[in-house]
């Protein structure tokens, strides 16, 4: 049994499109044919007496109209989903599915460690864990395709509630050999006489450093730049330079012994925040919340 016996078939595929952003990609997704599609979506049309989508040359665009039915539609799959699954007993704290959003930084240790401790006692709770940018993560909370998410200092978003927030200071990282590995702190300007490893432009850690420089008038140049979390630290544990990381993403690391991880000194540097996410309005399964309460346990 699936939530489908629960879900209208017209919102179903409503929300495919909503997804894909073309009658086409959706019908290939539903195993339909795209005619079945449109009848779906023009009989929810003459039903609301509203048109849900703006039809571009680019594909669909969702109308006002259409933003309140797809937040709607939803919760509706998400909650008919947990009753489903309720019903049939494959749900409660015995079994169930975790999906998790996360920047990058999180989903290389922290996650996966706090994962492994969570099954040791509910070992049928199966999790699939997605790292992806800031925006990517709260847009997969806002579908509904993951049921946590976790990123880093985002701007107010419609539909999403904030389970937690934390502070998470840039941290630099280096090896325990490094000249500047037996201070309490560092600051940027510390930082230019070395070597540095950093995130690619335009990343949330790499704007913030970027911001930092032209305040204090640093002309930083790093030796290497990398979208990779763990080639970046595997760097500064082999002695190649300093990287700049929140704690978090360092504290289970394999290298963690071979590593000195100190603040960093800086107005921007220090005003990070990591928030846990999940959809508004949503009555989170007994797995999900479970977790969720392990998480934010955790990081306190």
């Amino acid at each position: 049994m699936t939530e489908r016996v629960l879900v209208d078939s017209a919102l179903r595929y409503f929300l495919a499109v909503v997804r894909y952003g073309s009658i086409n990609k959706a019908s290939v997704q539903l195993h339909v044919a795209p005619s079945a599609v449109s009848r779906q979506i023009a009989r929810l049309e003459a039903e609301l007496g509203s048109q849900l989508f703006e039809r571009t040359k680019t594909g669909m665009r969702l109308s006002a109209s259409g933003e309140l039915l797809a937040d709607h539609a939803r919760k509706a799959r998400l909650e008919a989903l947990r009753v489903v699954n309720e019903i049939t007993g494959l749900e409660g704290i015995q079994k169930g599915m975790v999906r998790i959003a996360s920047i990058e930084g999180l989903a290389t240790y922290f996650l996966p460690q706090l994962i492994s401790r969570f099954r040791e006692r509910y070992s049928g709770i199966h999790f699939e864990l997605i790292a992806c940018s800031n925006s990517n993560v709260t847009r997969r909370v806002q579908e509904g395709v993951a049921d946590i998410g976790l990123t880093l200092t985002p701007p107010p978003m419609r539909g999403i509630r904030v389970e937690k927030r934390i502070m998470a200071p840039v941290h630099a990282v280096m090896s325990i050999d490094h000249p500047l590995a037996s201070k309490r702190q560092v600051t940027l300007a510390q930082l230019a006489g070395y070597p540095l490893g950093l995130p690619q432009e335009n990343t949330n850690l790499r704007n913030l450093f970027d911001i930092a420089c032209s305040r204090q008038g640093l002309l930083i140049e790093p030796v290497l730049v990398s979208n990779y979390v763990n080639a970046l630290i595997a760097f500064s544990a082999s002695g190649g330079g300093v990287t700049l990381f929140g704690e978090l993403s360092v504290r289970h690391h394999s290298y963690r012994e071979r590593l000195a991880v100190l603040p960093v000194k800086d107005r921007e540097m220090s005003s990070r925040t990591i928030e846990v996410q999940t959809l508004a309005g949503r009555t989170l399964p007994k797995g999900v919340a479970a977790f969720l309460e392990m998480l934010c346990q955790e990081l306190d």
